[in-house]
């Protein structure tokens, strides 16, 4: 199959947090496959995370409120909205 991204992706493994409810809830993941514009997320239960969240990787200084665009059982692929 053919690669479709635009921008490459660096392969990486970093701790996330997905604040959720201005900040009232905080949810630990994993940041894989990271590039300029998104990134691919494990490591919790992602039925009940909304489409929308803010993101914190610290190790990257990000602070980021992305968009999820691709769900799977065990993952989700977000973009920087």
């Amino acid at each position: 199959m053919a690669e479709r991204r635009v921008d490459p992706r660096m392969p990486c493994y970093l701790r996330g947090e997905i604040v959720l409810n201005n900040g009232i809830e905080v949810v630990p993941c994993e940041v894989h496959d990271i590039s300029d514009k998104g990134m691919r997320l494990s490591g919790t239960d992602f039925s009940r995370i909304p489409d929308t969240f803010m993101l914190h990787v610290t190790r990257r200084k990000l602070s980021e409120r992305v968009r999820v665009v691709r769900r799977s059982a065990d993952s989700v692929g977000v973009v920087i909205a």
